[in-house]
């Protein structure tokens, strides 16, 4: 990301509590008070609601498919907004109980994930491997002025059985 991005991100992030409020103020005299505590106390249940009933099942549903390779990352990334539309309905405001509301409804979602949501995340999964391997590039070369020979190879341990597929590592068994 370029710098003059990251400020504007900074920026917008540091705005929208403000604005957030400004908005509630302005709900409330439009109105009234004792309505505007009704919306937003709801709102925050209906997030807490939406937490609770989707929070774990669609993580462990998501990731018993990611196993069996049926249908990729979606159910995840699904899950995934569900939780992030209850956390924005706890936050009292108007923008993100819109943007929570907007997020339940499952067809918005699906296009979100299908347009957006996975393309963002394999952006930042490339730039994360661009920045690993210049950082590794940079340190190697400083490594290499200052360590002494490395030696390459390979080993196996003799105290394990080897992996089968679809096992794990057997644990060492000490002789009592």
């Amino acid at each position: 990301m370029s710098q003059p991005f990251k400020i504007a991100i900074i920026l917008l992030f540091a705005a929208f509590p403000l604005v957030e409020i400004g908005l509630l103020i302005r709900l409330g005299r439009m109105i009234g008070v004792g309505w505007l505590a009704v919306i937003v106390i709801g709102t925050a249940f209906l997030g807490a609601y939406v937490i609770r009933k989707v929070g774990l099942s669609v993580f462990e549903r998501a990731l018993s498919r990611l196993g069996s390779e049926r249908q990729g990352v979606s159910p995840l990334f699904d899950g995934f907004v569900q939780v992030l539309a209850g956390v924005l309905l706890i936050f009292p405001g108007v923008i993100s109980d819109v943007i929570g509301l907007l997020l339940l409804v499952p067809q918005i979602r699906r296009a979100l994930i299908r347009t957006g949501l996975l393309k963002l995340v394999t952006l930042f999964h490339y730039q994360a491997e661009v920045d690993r391997g210049s950082f590794h590039a940079a340190h190697t070369e400083a490594q290499e002025e200052t360590d002494g020979p490395v030696i390459e190879g390979e080993y196996e341990r003799l105290s394990e059985k080897p992996l089968r597929q679809g096992r794990s590592v057997q644990q060492r068994r000490y002789r009592s």
